[in-house]
């Protein structure tokens, strides 16, 4: 049955907040999101499964819907016909999934050379497709900036790169909220608007550089250069590994940190879902078992930023290995790899 774990946030923090256990369930659980009809679809990155949350009597539970690919992790559900888009690390390529099943490839290769493995997807307002292509972990990084982001247009026949082989592991993407047309004259007006207004433009992509630790965001400039700036540079942790977008224009931005073996108190490089295997950890996990980092007393931070880039507020749940925001209303959902963890906290 779900529980609460009480986060209270240390001093000098300008959040307090509860975050409540939802459900746990899958391997490497990461990529919660929202269809159209408030499903919530999540994947089990270890297992190749996708799962969805459903009610189980009085308790809530996650059940799997389907298998598809080899490590799925990131999803991203089309608006228009409910088609299942897949991020695949194994297959190196984003898989598309229709609702009556069937499984094809949609995109592996930017002018015939391979991706790298794509890491994150989303959709703009106009059915155009967005993704990272970072590879495993270790293969972009410091050491290698080598990660792309792309855009594929609504009609699936041209690839444009945002950036090409110049980010250090590029590991999530997110849409400003559209803006009025009007508002997008230059004089800065759209800044202001506060509340969702009908589709017009998307006016700025972030992208979450996990290596680099920081928070990019382009413009689109004219309609098919992207010029990007940094928005927000952070510090500690492994670095950035969600985000998601508030009506709002403000933007949450969930950091992973390795959890630390139950037994040594050292960081287990192979707990995560980011890692891209499967270890005993979240094995225990998922049976029920209080995972190292847990025991521990170490805590996952989701930051919360204003459109202007500054720190509004942090967030705190009870295990560090985030993997995946999702928004709904006034809820944040957020998954957690080491204990396969759903989570929620009312904003």
């Amino acid at each position: 049955a779900p529980c609460t774990s009480a986060v209270t946030a240390p001093a000098g923090s300008r959040a307090m907040t509860e975050a409540h256990l939802v459900a746990r369930g899958g391997h490497g659980l990461c990529a919660p999101h929202f269809d159209g009809d408030g499903t919530l679809w999540l994947a089990s990155m270890q297992t190749g499964e996708i799962l969805r949350l459903v009610r189980d009597g009085d308790a809530l539970a996650l059940a799997v819907a389907f298998s598809a690919g080899i490590h799925p992790c990131a999803l991203a559900v089309q608006p228009a016909d409910g088609t299942i888009f897949l991020a695949d690390l194994g297959h190196k390529s984003v898989l598309a999934v229709s609702p009556q099943g069937q499984t094809s490839e949609f995109v592996r290769e930017y002018e015939q050379i391979p991706f790298l493995g794509p890491s994150a997807i989303a959709f703009d307002g106009k059915r155009n497709l967005y993704l990272c292509d970072a590879g495993p972990v270790g293969e972009t990084g410091l050491h290698a900036p080598k990660g792309s982001v792309f855009v594929v247009s609504s009609e699936g026949q041209l690839l444009l790169p945002v950036t090409l082989e110049s980010l250090a592991y590029p590991s999530a993407i997110a849409l400003a909220p559209a803006i009025p047309a009007e508002s997008l004259d230059g004089t800065g007006a759209g800044a202001a608007v506060e509340t969702v207004q009908p589709l017009h433009a998307a006016p700025y992509l972030y992208v979450a550089e996990m290596a680099a630790n920081r928070i990019l965001r382009f413009a689109r400039r004219p309609v098919d250069v992207f010029i990007g700036a940094v928005f927000h540079q952070f510090a500690g942790g492994a670095g950035p590994s969600a985000l998601a977008c508030a009506p709002d224009g403000s933007l949450f931005v969930a950091h992973f940190e390795y959890a630390l073996s139950a037994n040594t108190g050292t960081a287990d490089t192979g707990s995560g879902a980011r890692a891209g295997r499967t270890d005993a950890a979240a094995t225990a996990a998922a049976a029920g078992a209080v995972p190292g980092g847990a025991r521990h007393g170490q805590r996952g931070r989701i930051s919360r930023l204003a459109p202007t880039g500054e720190l509004i507020d942090t967030l705190y749940v009870p295990a560090p290995e985030l993997t995946g925001l999702a928004l709904k209303g006034r809820t944040l959902y957020v998954t957690e790899g080491s204990t396969n963890s759903l989570f929620a906290i009312e904003l």
